[in-house]
């Protein structure tokens, strides 16, 4: 978590089925999302936990994290507000929705995991790459630094298009 902290924005985001946010009783942040993406954000949350402090370090969030992807999650297992953004992925996947919220919930389920997925927006701090200063108009990594950036972490890269491309072709992983 403190590796995701670091190399993003800070805002930690986990990607929830429908079925996950109604057990967890996350409803959504506002009743007329205008968001030019339609990024279903709910209520944030903390665990609710004694071991929980400010909710806001590395350790604070990755609990929070664990709790949003157990098995019997429950409403009562968080406070609100929090500092975990939880956003609903929309039924259909990538295949009706292509954000990153919907994939990644697809990767959970052709990994085999919970459908919790959890993910941040990599910031564009300036580093060189080539020996050229890397800042884009939004500060905002997009496709090339990404990719520039897994090779540097030892860390593989997949598009939404590829992961598209990859279900389109038989690989199952529909948001249930």
């Amino acid at each position: 978590m403190a590796f995701l902290v670091r190399y993003t924005s800070g805002l930690v985001c986990a990607a929830v089925t429908p079925d996950i946010a109604r057990r967890a009783g996350l409803p959504q942040m506002v009743t007329k999302n205008t968001d030019p993406k339609g990024t279903a954000y709910t209520v944030s949350v903390d665990a609710n936990e004694p071991s929980i402090t400010t909710g806001i370090s590395a350790q604070d969030r990755a609990m929070t994290c664990r709790a949003l992807a157990s098995v019997s999650v429950h409403t009562d297992d968080f406070r609100r507000p929090g500092h975990i953004m939880p956003l609903q992925a929309r039924e259909g996947g990538v295949r009706e929705r292509m954000g990153h919220t919907e994939a990644a919930i697809e990767f959970c389920h052709l990994a085999g995991k919970q459908p919790v997925g959890i993910l941040a927006e990599l910031v564009n701090d300036g580093e060189c790459i080539e020996g050229e200063p890397n800042i884009q108009d939004s500060g905002m990594m997009r496709r090339d630094e990404c990719l520039e950036f897994g090779k540097r972490w030892g860390i593989t890269v997949c598009t939404i298009q590829d992961l598209v491309a990859y279900l389109n072709e038989g690989g199952t992983g529909d948001i249930q």
